[in-house]
């Protein structure tokens, strides 16, 4: 059996865009006060995050980039959602996810994981 998830409701503030005053806001859950799942016209994305210093369920965007780990989820149940991709990476290791699914993903471009950082 899984482990329960403990995934947050909240919100977070990402930008400035083209213009320093233009922000986005978007809803979704966050997992381990660390990464935030939002949906985004269809897609479901994944982005680090940073906690809002003094607020309750506000995160700031992160250092790094997003990823898009789901297409076409409009009308979905995004929590049901991300607890079962959750779960189903937590069953696979490593390898499992680089040959399964990383290699596998349509219309990838070629990546440059960096993996001797490991050594």
């Amino acid at each position: 059996m899984n482990a329960p998830i403990s995934l947050e409701l909240a919100s977070m503030v990402l930008g400035p865009f083209d213009e320093e005053h233009q922000y986005a806001l978007y809803e979704g859950y966050v997992l381990n006060e660390r990464h935030i799942f939002i949906l985004d016209d269809g897609q479901l994305w994944l982005r680090q995050v940073h906690k809002a210093p003094h607020l309750d369920h506000l995160y700031l965007d992160g250092d790094s980039g997003g990823m898009i780990i789901a297409n076409e989820v409009e009308g979905m149940d995004i929590r049901e959602l991300v607890e079962k991709i959750i779960n189903e990476l937590r069953g696979m290791n490593g390898l499992q996810f680089l040959i399964d699914v990383l290699l596998w993903t349509p219309d990838r471009g070629d990546l440059n994981l960096k993996l001797e950082i490991l050594r």
